[in-house]
Parts: C-alpha cells; sequence; structure tokens
C-alpha cells in the first residue's frame, strides 16, 4: 500500500473533532462490490463513506493522538453541519 519513505499522512489530509487518542487501520481484506454499501447519511458528502455487510480484516497502523493542525476548527464543524441541514441529513455530531 505504501511507497517507500512516503507516510500515510504524506499521501492524505486527515482531520477530525476528536479530543480521545484513537487507531488508525488499513483494511488488509480483499473487497468486492457486495461486502460494502454506500452511508445513507456520510459525515461529508464530497468524499466517499461506506459501511460494511461483514467482518473485515485491519491491520493497526499505528494509535493516534489529533495534534492542533489536526484538528476540525469550531468554523469547520459549523459549515459540515449547515451543509448537512441544508441537505435535508440529520449528523451524527451533536
Amino acid at each position: 500500500m505504501s511507497d517507500e519513505g512516503e507516510s500515510l499522512s504524506d499521501k492524505l489530509r486527515i482531520k477530525h473533532n476528536g479530543v480521545t487518542p484513537g487507531y488508525l487501520y488499513v483494511v488488509s481484506d480483499d473487497i468486492g462490490p457486495d461486502d460494502v454499501y454506500p452511508h445513507p447519511h456520510p459525515a461529508n458528502a464530497d468524499r466517499w463513506e461506506w459501511l460494511t455487510n461483514r467482518e473485515l480484516k485491519l491491520e493497526l497502523i499505528e494509535q493516534t493522538l489529533a495534534t492542533n493542525e489536526e484538528r476540525l476548527t469550531n468554523e469547520e464543524i459549523a459549515e459540515i453541519k449547515q451543509k448537512q441541514k441544508e441537505r435535508g441529513e440529520e449528523s451524527f455530531a451533536g
């Protein structure tokens, strides 16, 4: 999955509003079209978000702790919630 010398953070921009340490995994199973389906209320409609029909084998990449640069700002959170509201979607975020 990774090119030698290139970290996952070099390839992706990951941001969240989490304050509790978590875990970052990569799926190490083969996945087919029958294994996943689109999330009915994605957190961000501009990105794909999927749910699974079966348990998948995962590989732990790292334990995470959000830095200030990775945290969504209150303004970014408000913007996401507003866009969801405009689309008539519910948000998992309170």
